[in-house]
């Protein structure tokens, strides 16, 4: 049995809904208290190197976040503000930390279907340019 195109639901192309924006340190041995003490920053979340039940099997590094997500503001845009601000108010100690091994970047998840569209307005991404961060989108196509 072949795939037949005609058979499948068209899906309405649209932005990504459910956005999550973060700052991400991670790191084999991090202690994400260090992290928290050295960038003066509160985390959202934080995970101790060691085994985590609910993540995936071999992923035992520490990990410190700081998120906004659709909870603070559903706008994508304010989320990367909300986020990109508080990397900008310590970019030094975050370039030490990725000299020093860490894995720093931020990260944008979102729900996408088929056809979806995530738009970043230019002036965000020459900020996060000029942080020198990776930027890893992660769309979640899972249907709904």
């Amino acid at each position: 049995m072949g795939f037949d195109e005609e058979r499948v639901p068209a899906r309405a192309a649209g932005a990504w809904v459910l956005t999550d924006v973060a700052l991400v340190v991670e790191k084999g041995d991090l202690d994400p208290d260090a992290v928290t003490a050295r960038l003066g920053l509160q985390p959202t979340a934080v995970r101790f190197p060691g085994v985590d039940r609910w993540g995936p099997p071999g992923d035992v590094a520490g990990r410190w976040r700081l998120t906004c997500d659709e909870r603070t503001t559903r706008d994508l845009s304010g989320q990367l503000e909300h986020v990109l601000s508080a990397a900008e108010g310590c970019a030094v100690p975050l370039r030490e930390m990725r000299a020093e091994g860490c894995d720093v970047r931020l990260a944008v998840y979102g729900f996408a279907g088929h056809g979806s569209h995530l738009l970043i307005p230019a002036p965000m991404i020459s900020r996060v340019a000029r942080l020198g961060l990776p930027l890893i989108l992660t769309p979640n196509m899972n249907d709904r």
